[in-house]
């Protein structure tokens, strides 16, 4: 018993040392600049709606990214683009 006790304490500290405000290192600063520069948009085919982002923070200087992921379109019907 005094074995799981030790065991369940170590697990319980390594996670709460492991958690901090900003895990990421990414500031709040540029986490708001980059969704201003989500485009929301709605594909006429299926009716499903989109997020879509381009960046180069792809962590090479040689290679560009390009974000799309599916996004429930009453969330951002107001959002979406013509």
């Amino acid at each position: 018993m005094k074995k799981i006790l030790i065991v369940l304490g170590l697990v319980c500290s390594l996670l709460i040392v492991g958690c901090s405000v900003n895990p990421s290192g990414i500031s709040d600063d540029y986490a708001k600049e980059f969704a201003r520069k989500i485009t929301y948009m709605r594909d006429d085919r299926t009716g499903l709606c989109f997020g879509v982002v381009a960046t180069r923070k792809t962590g090479s200087v040689s290679s560009t990214g390009i974000g799309v992921t599916c996004v429930p379109c009453e969330t951002v019907e107001h959002l979406l683009a013509n």
